[in-house]
């Protein structure tokens, strides 16, 4: 078994893991540039 350390969420393969995990990182890429528009906007 393989564990995602996002979501504690449980899986058979590792091949399922790292599709699942790609979902938590694509999330937090985007509150990063979330972050950083913000950031560009108040300087302005």
């Amino acid at each position: 078994m393989h564990q995602c350390y996002y979501c504690e969420q449980l899986f058979s393969s590792k091949e399922q893991l790292y599709e699942h995990v790609e979902i938590h990182s694509d999330i937090e890429k985007n509150k990063e540039i979330m972050k950083r528009k913000k950031k560009s906007l108040k300087k302005n």
